[in-house]
């Protein structure tokens, strides 16, 4: 707990000076460079060592993220599909090459860095879409993603007795799941109230209080997801990047599947 609260000290002040005050090319440039450290880490946990024969999905993995999330670039959809299928081509290329000799790359570390280099970058490029529309919107998918995971914390630690998904996450509760989703929603209660008295974007109580709940849902959803892929694997943690917290994706595993979500509603909702 000690570490946890060390680092977000430190870290929530430099990812708002990142959002907030530096150029909106920072904020793609951050979301690349956690992409492919996230790519890194879901092909290490998935295939070990059998990453260093995909040795340039993570350099593929912060393109996209940089090319979906930065659209001062101008780059045509055409050539966002081209990336898309030079992704797959590369895997399946270094598959073949390999295959049958002593050190070959399996099936599943070749899925692996596909959905490295194409879910992921989805997901980080979402946020960095949401800060070219306004700093105030990319911290949006951060507020409901994580004031999910802290109510959810503090109400399974101190409420918690059914266990919600025992072989995914053993520590995770029913009570605990209900205390994400109305920390969400009182997260983004508050969000709603700075974001319309500073900037004066008003979406609504309704709508505030949906995006609580759909990113309580989706954040929730997306940290049994990659923990059903540590179960699988057997690992603890992704990484180290992050002290107390684990690597990228132990750390963003929810704002990967809030993040997209939230850009197509809020999008949709302003436009």
């Amino acid at each position: 707990m000690k570490k946890r609260v060390l680092f977000a000290a430190v870290g929530i002040p430099v990812l708002l000076l990142v959002l907030f005050a530096a150029p909106e090319w920072a904020t793609s440039a951050m979301c690349a460079l956690l992409a492919a450290v996230a790519s890194y880490e879901l092909m290490h946990a998935v295939g070990g060592e059998q990453w260093e024969l995909l040795p340039a999905m993570p350099v593929l993995a912060a393109a996209m993220t940089g090319a979906l999330g930065t659209p001062m670039l101008g780059i045509a959809p055409v050539w966002m599909l081209a990336g898309l299928f030079a992704v797959v081509l590369y895997a399946f290329i270094m598959a073949i090459i390999t295959h049958g000799k002593e050190k070959q790359l399996g099936f599943a570390t070749l899925a692996a860095g596909i959905l490295s280099a194409t879910a992921l970058p989805a997901g980080f490029a979402s946020l960095a879409l949401l800060r070219c529309v306004s700093p105030a919107l990319a911290i949006a998918p951060l507020v409901g993603a994580f004031m999910s995971d802290t109510g959810a914390f503090f109400a399974g630690r101190a409420l918690g007795r059914r266990k919600l998904c025992p072989y995914v996450s053993p520590n995770k509760t029913v009570e605990g799941s209900i205390g994400g989703f109305i920390g969400s929603v009182a997260g983004m209660a508050v969000w709603h109230l700075a974001v319309k008295y500073t900037i004066h974007m008003d979406i609504g109580w309704v709508m505030a209080a949906a995006l609580g709940l759909v990113g309580s849902a989706l954040g929730q959803l997306g940290d049994l997801s990659f923990s059903v892929i540590k179960r699988e694997y057997s690992i603890k943690d992704y990484g180290i990047i992050f002290p107390g917290h684990g690597g990228v994706l132990d750390r963003f595993d929810s704002v990967l599947f809030v993040s997209p979500a939230y850009y197509l509603i809020l999008t949709a909702v302003l436009a």
